[in-house]
């Protein structure tokens, strides 16, 4: 009897032992979020080139606002793709160079590059796109600042397992990509890591970047380290 009660006991606790192992409810502690963000800000700072796709959602109608982006970012710094602003919900895509502390953009009606200055981009709802990277005002100027960073699990994107991590994005830290969005308000934000190569694969960041609405934004990131050498348009 006494070995019988032994081995329930052996058996019960590899049973416990398991479910701890397996149990993902919960978000585990904001330690683990912060060590990843900051794995992550330093992969994209040292990162020669990111190539950015980014797409708003749920966008006001009325205004100026800035609709998506498609390109390059380089740290020296420099940016080339594409941009879509939309004016009082029509869109207008232009080809954008960003080199040399001045922005070049060709909207399909235009034979040449035009020079815009960063008010004109402000005022359009976009940003100065060679900032991008900007380790001060780009897009891991965000990660440190997180409010209330929890690791939420895990998600499989094709063959890679991801590692969600959520929490708040100050406005105030937004504004280097976002020059509309208010200092004072809080977006909530998802951001997907591979926690194997310390790099972010997309983040999606929502709250309100325009008056009257609450709008998400989704970027993605991939094509990391390559060479690439922008030149004036």
């Amino acid at each position: 009897m006494k070995r019988v009660l032994a081995l329930c006991a052996v058996v019960v606790l590899a049973v416990a032992g398991c479910s701890d192992k397996k149990d993902t409810g919960g978000n585990q502690p904001t330690a683990d979020a912060v060590g990843l963000l900051t794995d992550v800000k330093k992969t994209i700072d040292e990162a020669a080139s990111v190539h950015i796709v980014l797409t708003g959602r749920d966008l006001p109608d009325s205004g100026n606002t800035l609709a998506s982006g498609d390109g390059v970012a380089t740290h020296a710094p420099a940016f080339k793709g594409k941009l879509t602003v939309r004016s009082s919900g029509s869109p207008i895509d232009a080809d954008v160079v960003a080199v040399g502390s001045k922005v070049y953009a060709k909207v399909s009606f235009s034979p040449s590059y035009i020079e815009l200055t960063p008010t004109q981009l402000a005022g359009l709802g976009a940003p100065d796109p060679a900032i991008l990277l900007d380790p001060a005002k780009g897009l891991t100027a965000v990660l440190p600042t997180l409010k209330d960073a929890k690791v939420k699990g895990e998600t499989r994107d094709g063959a890679k397992v991801l590692t969600e991590v959520t929490g708040s994005v100050e406005g105030k830290s937004l504004q280097g990509i976002f020059p509309k969005a208010p200092a004072d308000q809080s977006f909530p934000s998802t951001f997907k890591i591979d926690k194997s190569s310390k790099q972010l694969i997309s983040a999606t960041i929502t709250g309100p970047f325009y008056s009257g609405a609450t709008s998400s934004y989704d970027v993605t990131l991939d094509k990391y380290g390559e060479k690439i050498e922008i030149t004036k348009p």
